[in-house]
């Protein structure tokens, strides 16, 4: 069967699989976050979602004064630390991945109605 020497280097080999595994989820991103070259990702899993789930961005698409506006509001009434030099990069990408939605039915206009096909014999 196993050798002494063949169990030791198997084992070795599991732990060493299994913690590679647990370091690649540790910085795999939240599903619902955008992982961004500039890593912005990170300062918003960070300062965001160590109060709240990051499933809220899905729904709450807001503009960047509006999300300034939510992380005032959280500063002065909830507590939220002063994000400093990261602020502006949290926006950037808030903006960018969570902002409005350009494609929503408030900001599409109605298409043209369509001719018919066949005329009414009564035309």
């Amino acid at each position: 069967m196993w050798s002494k020497g063949s169990l030791i280097i198997f084992a070795w080999f599991a732990l060493i699989a299994s913690t590679f595994q647990a370091e690649e989820q540790s910085i795999s991103p939240d599903p619902v976050l955008v992982a961004d070259t500039a890593g912005n990702w990170k300062l918003v899993r960070a300062h965001c979602t160590s109060c709240h789930s990051s499933r809220i961005f899905k729904n709450v698409r807001l503009s960047r004064k509006a999300w300034q506006d939510v992380i005032g509001r959280m500063q002065a009434e909830e507590g939220m630390w002063e994000l400093g030099t990261s602020e502006p990069k949290i926006l950037d990408y808030l903006e960018t991945y969570f902002g409005p939605k350009t494609d929503s039915p408030k900001t599409r206009s109605r298409r043209a109605p369509i001719a018919p096909r066949n005329p009414s014999p009564n035309d």
